[in-house]
């Protein structure tokens, strides 16, 4: 009698909120289902950290005198870099990065906004001004220096082009400060592409 008196309490002990007995059985089966999970994981993010493959294209420039091989590859995009079709060709190969989806930042501004991303070489930043006077103005400031001073009285609409000097991905940091009279309002957008791969 004792000893099914013991047997029975330790069946009914609970292990993570469930009956021991279940415990064994469904631990194993997730920690079998996780692993397998992570090493598929693992996999995929080590193929893509290093084959660099898929972040270019190619394109073929002929010289004048090409040849016709050569002239039917010009004005095309290949994944992989095209093998020469014959020896001795002087035509150039371009690597290009291939470009990245459009990313659209949209706000809405009264006083001091700012934002910190990585994106492509160019952003495109529009702003158009919504309330406030004749003086109502944008500050913009790009990477911690300051860059201009735009005017968006009520309606007036502004697009700025700002391109950099290093190779994407670049690390973009925008501050937008509005200024001139009471009640400002200036609505904006920052375009780029999202390098956060």
């Amino acid at each position: 009698m004792t000893k099914d008196w013991v047997q029975h309490l330790g069946d009914d002990q609970l292990v993570y909120g469930m009956p021991k007995r279940m415990v064994g059985v469904s631990t194993q089966e997730s920690l079998a289902k996780f692993k397998r999970a992570e090493a598929e994981y693992k996999r995929k993010n080590q193929a893509n950290k290093f084959d660099h493959k898929e972040d270019y294209y190619w394109t073929v420039h002929p010289k004048p005198k090409a040849c016709e091989k050569c002239r039917t590859m010009a004005g095309k995009e290949f994944m992989e870099e095209p093998e020469r079709p014959h020896l001795n060709c002087k035509c150039e190969i371009k690597k290009h990065p291939l470009r990245k989806q459009k990313r659209y930042i949209n706000g809405s501004l009264s006083g001091h906004e700012w934002h910190r991303f990585k994106g492509g070489k160019h952003i495109h930043i529009r702003l158009k001004g919504i309330w406030g006077g004749v003086t109502t103005g944008v500050w913009l400031e790009v990477n911690d220096e300051s860059k201009e001073n735009v005017a968006c009285p009520p309606q007036a609409s502004h697009t700025i082009n700002l391109t950099s000097d290093e190779d994407a991905p670049v690390t973009w940091t925008i501050r937008l400060l509005a200024h001139g009279s009471d009640n400002i309002q200036v609505d904006y957008t920052i375009i780029y592409e999202d390098w956060n791969d």
